[in-house]
């Protein structure tokens, strides 16, 4: 199946995301998960359970979910500092989505 992917953003954008993404799920792979797409979102890539078709979810890291973590899932969150100085105009706390 042929998936038409958006490079409008740049070429070299576009392998680093690519590069990502195949790390991501050599990771899960080797760790017995699976990874792949349904067929009515072939865009949206899923991890899913060795032996079980669930819980199909859409990101490779997930801050505390524990269902996944035994099959490459990072549940642990990235953590890193930076001592602010006078230059510092703002600071940006950010998330992709924590309920």
């Amino acid at each position: 199946m042929l998936v038409q992917i958006d490079v409008s953003f740049g070429l070299s954008k576009y392998l680093i995301f690519i590069s990502y993404f195949l790390g991501e799920a050599a990771r899960i792979q080797q760790c017995k998960g699976r990874v792949f797409a349904l067929q009515d979102e072939p865009e949206v890539a899923r991890v899913w359970l060795p032996n079980n078709d669930s819980p199909g979810l859409a990101m490779a890291r997930a801050f505390g979910d524990f269902c996944l973590k035994d099959y490459g899932l990072i549940s642990v969150p990235e953590i890193s500092y930076r001592r602010l100085t006078e230059k510092d105009e703002f600071i940006i706390l950010a998330t992709d989505g924590v309920c």
